[in-house]
C-alpha cells in the first residue's frame, strides 16, 4: 500500500496509460510508476532514470532553484527536457518564467543526474511507443518543421521553402515561481516516418506510373505536426493575482517601512542627544554664575 504523500492517479482515456506519482512538496509531481495498455514500456520504481520525471501537470513550488525537469510523455515514452529560459512578465503583471522544451539523448551525458549535460539531439526514435512490432527507426518525434535541426541535416533531408522561427515552431511553459503552476503551455512537435522512395513516373501509355533508372532515396517525411497552446483559466490568473502582487511589491513596501522606521529612529536619536547637550550647557553655566 502507499504511503499517504503518494496518489495514483485515475486512468487516462479508456485506460490508456496510468500514472502513480508522489505528493509531498518537495517531490510533488515526481513519477513513481508508469504503465501503458498498448506498449510494453513502463517504469516500475522511481530509480528507473537517474533522474528525476514528472508526470507534465504537477510540479513543486519555488522554483528558484530549479532550473531543469524532466517530463515524461505518456504518448512517446520518453522523458522530455525542459530546461529555464528567461524571466518574462505576462498575464496581468504576473512574473513567470519560461522553461524551453529540448530533445536530448538521455543515454549520451556527461553527468547521468543532470540532464543538462545531455546531448542534444534533432529527433527521438518513439516507434516502441507506437506498436511493439514496429522496428526501431521507423517513427522520429522531431520539433515542428524541424526547428533547430543543423544545416547538414536540413540538406540531408531535403528541407527547403520555409525557416523556423522560435516564437512559431518551439515549445515553452510557462510557471508562476513561487506556487509552480504552469500557466500557459506551447507544444509544438512533428511526428515523422523514416521511409525510401522510389523515384517513379508517368508511364507513356496511360496514367499510371513506372518505375525509373534513379535510385531509390532515404527521406524523413513529417506526417504529423502537433500545435497546442493551452492557458489556465482567466478566473484562476485572477485569483493567482492579488496574492502574487503582494508577494512581488509587499518587500518593497516592507524595506521602504524599515528604512523610514530607521530615519525615524536616527532623527528622534539626534533630537534626544541636542536636547541632552541643551541642557547639560545650561546647567554648566548656572554652576559658573554661582561661583561669581
Amino acid at each position: 500500500m502507499l504511503d499517504k504523500q503518494y496518489y495514483t492517479s485515475s486512468q487516462i482515456d479508456v485506460y490508456l496509460y496510468m500514472f502513480t506519482f508522489c505528493l509531498a512538496p518537495e517531490r510533488k509531481g515526481q513519477v513513481l510508476t508508469f504503465s501503458s495498455e498498448f506498449v510494453s514500456f513502463n517504469i516500475s520504481s522511481p530509480s528507473h532514470y537517474k533522474f528525476p520525471i514528472y508526470d507534465g501537470l504537477t510540479f513543486p513550488s519555488m522554483l528558484f532553484d530549479k532550473p531543469v525537469f524532466n517530463i515524461l510523455q505518456g504518448d512517446f515514452c520518453h522523458p522530455i527536457l525542459l530546461e529555464f529560459n528567461k524571466k518574462v512578465t505576462m498575464l496581468g503583471g504576473l512574473k513567470i518564467y519560461q522553461y524551453k522544451i529540448k530533445l536530448v539523448d538521455f543515454n549520451n551525458c556527461t553527468n547521468e543526474s543532470d540532464t543538462r549535460t545531455c546531448t542534444e539531439v534533432e529527433k527521438i526514435d518513439i516507434s516502441n511507443c507506437i506498436s511493439d512490432e514496429m522496428p526501431k527507426n521507423t517513427i522520429f518525434l522531431s520539433k515542428a518543421h524541424f526547428h533547430g535541426s543543423s544545416n547538414e541535416t536540413i540538406e540531408q533531408m531535403n528541407i527547403q521553402g520555409f525557416t523556423p522561427t522560435d516564437d512559431e515552431h518551439d515549445s515553452f511553459i510557462y510557471f508562476e515561481p513561487y506556487s509552480g503552476v504552469p500557466l500557459k503551455g506551447i507544444y509544438r512537435m512533428q511526428l515523422n516516418i523514416d521511409a525510401i522512395i522510389d523515384p517513379m513516373k508517368k508511364s507513356k501509355y496511360g496514367s499510371e506510373l513506372e518505375q525509373t533508372t534513379r535510385k531509390s532515396v532515404k527521406r524523413l517525411i513529417p506526417i504529423f505536426w502537433i500545435d497546442q497552446k493551452i492557458t489556465v483559466s482567466q478566473e484562476v490568473i485572477n485569483k493567482l493575482r492579488i496574492p502574487l502582487l503582494f508577494l512581488y511589491y509587499g518587500q518593497y513596501f516592507t524595506i521602504g517601512l524599515a528604512i523610514g522606521f530607521s530615519i525615524g529612529f536616527i532623527l528622534y536619536i539626534d533630537l534626544v542627544a541636542k536636547r541632552a547637550y541643551k541642557n547639560n550647557d545650561i546647567h554648566l553655566q548656572i554652576i559658573s554664575d554661582e561661583k561669581h
